[in-house]
């Protein structure tokens, strides 16, 4: 048998420095993994109410449009954001559905406006959609 097969290679790596090493790059990972775990992205959450296909119980709809240029539409008709608050002060709305339809160019600072008002001054059912 020759003793060339037993003789110890040069270049190979040592042992313990390849358990250390491994140790090293496994405790990197749980440092990188850990610290993700925790990153919260910044951010106002909205919550917007769901769209339900059916209308209110007495079948009656009070449309709000808000276009691109942010003008207000009730029914139809141009309003202000006072007179929105006086018309929705006035009347009872809690039989009546309320359809809030907004242009995807429109502000929505200017939606979320209007989703207080009717949430706060009638109590009806808000559905929320957009125009093309």
């Amino acid at each position: 048998m020759s003793l060339e097969r037993f003789e110890l290679k040069k270049n190979i790596i040592h042992p313990l420095l390849a358990i250390s090493f491994i140790n090293f790059i496994l405790m990197i990972v749980v440092l990188v993994m850990s610290t993700t775990v925790f990153a919260v992205p910044s951010g106002v959450a909205i919550n917007f109410p769901t769209f339900r296909e059916d209308t209110s119980p007495s079948g009656q709809q009070v449309e709000i449009v808000i276009t691109s240029e942010n003008v207000l539409y009730i029914d139809g008709k141009v309003v202000t954001l006072n007179e929105l608050r006086r018309f929705l002060a006035r009347r009872d709305l809690r039989s009546h559905a309320i359809m809030v339809k907004a242009d995807r160019h429109s502000s929505m600072g200017r939606l979320a406006d209007i989703l207080d008002l009717c949430k706060g001054i009638s109590n009806a059912t808000v559905h929320v959609s957009t125009i093309l």
